[in-house]
């Protein structure tokens, strides 16, 4: 899993770029702004609180974002495609799963559920137990993620096209 942004672009040599440019960048150009932009809305807000952006984010598509903009959501696309890809799971309870994740996958997964900084801050081992009453709303929002980014392209880029020539 890959993520292109315009610095690594820039490192590459100009002849690999010419050939990355002419054949490659538009379809991975592509493949990113028709996954980001079929997204809910509702997915959308997970994918920009990750990224630190604003809510009015949440209604632009990824083209008519700045380029600061699109990097900063194509690299939380990214963090949260591997924090929610199914592999990860493998072997373990899905409350054990989400005390693996990082503060912030955590965060947005609560966000994503609907939940408040107060279902947060309660210990995780709480969701082992029936009658905790968030429970089943993380549950479905952590497999809602794990559904979205089954399919998300192998290379994100947050780099247009016409990029590559300059």
């Amino acid at each position: 899993m890959t993520v292109m942004t315009l610095d690594v672009i820039q490192k590459q040599p100009a002849a690999l770029r010419g050939l990355v440019g002419k054949y490659l960048a538009q379809p991975r150009w592509q493949d990113t702004c028709d996954f980001y932009n079929q997204m809910m809305e509702r997915e959308r807000l997970t994918v920009c609180f990750h990224a630190q952006l604003k809510q009015r984010h949440s209604v632009m598509r990824l083209e008519e974002m700045d380029e600061a903009d699109r990097e900063r959501l194509v690299c939380a696309l990214d963090e949260l495609r591997f924090a929610f890809c199914r592999f990860r799971q493998h072997g373990s309870t899905r409350a054990t799963f989400i005390s693996r994740l990082t503060v912030s996958q955590r965060r947005s997964l609560f966000r994503h559920a609907g939940l408040t900084d107060q279902e947060f801050s309660m210990p995780h081992w709480r969701l082992n137990e029936e009658g905790c009453y968030w429970r089943d709303k993380l549950f479905r929002a952590l497999r809602e993620l794990f559904s979205l980014f089954e399919y998300a392209p192998t290379i994100l880029t947050s780099v247009k096209p016409e990029q590559y020539l300059h």
